[in-house]
Formats: structure tokens, C-alpha cells, sequence
């Protein structure tokens, strides 16, 4: 995973009004990095402030599908109680949806 590549997107995202269409293309391409490889998408996010997270989090189901990894899930579960205004107990029960098809 290109970290900073990711880093590049989230601050693109940041300045992109959510009705702008650009963002499709800013969420696809962070799909695809953060859904290279699990390992490393772990400990980037491990390291992210609340506000990358919460830009993150835009895409963390598609995230999820593409690893089904339960230490992804774990991981969530971890950002969930570091982070709890992110609210992302629907986002962890997707996963691991996911992770029984």
C-alpha cells in the first residue's frame, strides 16, 4: 500500500464537497490501496487521527469486502473504542457479514 498515496487522497477528499462528483474517483482509488493488503492497511489505520478515519469510514465497507479479514474486524473494533463519536458499530457488523459469505 502506497501510504502516502492514501495520505494524498484523504486530503483531496477533504476539500471535495460530498456532491462532487470527483468523489467516486477519490473512493475508488483509496479502495483499491487500503484493500491491498491487510497487514498493512491495519497498521495505517491504526495510525490515523479521528478525522482520516472518519474520511476513511466513507469506504470502510467496500474495505472490509475486499479483505474479509477478522483482524480487520478486530481492528475495527479497536478504532471503534478509540474513536467512539465515529460510530462505526454498522460498519463492523457488515464486515463481518462479509466474512460469512
Amino acid at each position: 500500500m502506497e501510504k502516502e498515496k492514501v495520505i494524498d487522497l484523504l486530503c483531496e477528499r477533504v476539500m471535495v464537497d460530498e456532491n462532487d462528483p470527483v468523489i467516486n474517483r477519490i473512493w475508488d482509488e483509496m479502495t483499491v490501496l487500503l484493500s491491498q493488503n491487510s497487514n498493512e492497511t491495519i497498521n495505517f489505520l491504526k495510525d490515523c487521527t479521528e478525522k482520516q478515519l472518519f474520511y476513511i469510514s466513507e469506504i470502510i465497507e467496500d474495505i472490509s469486502y475486499n479483505l474479509k479479514s477478522q483482524e480487520f474486524i478486530n481492528t475495527l473494533y479497536e478504532l471503534n473504542a478509540k474513536f467512539p463519536n465515529l460510530q462505526m458499530e454498522s460498519d463492523i457488523e457488515i464486515a463481518k457479514e462479509f466474512m460469512e459469505e
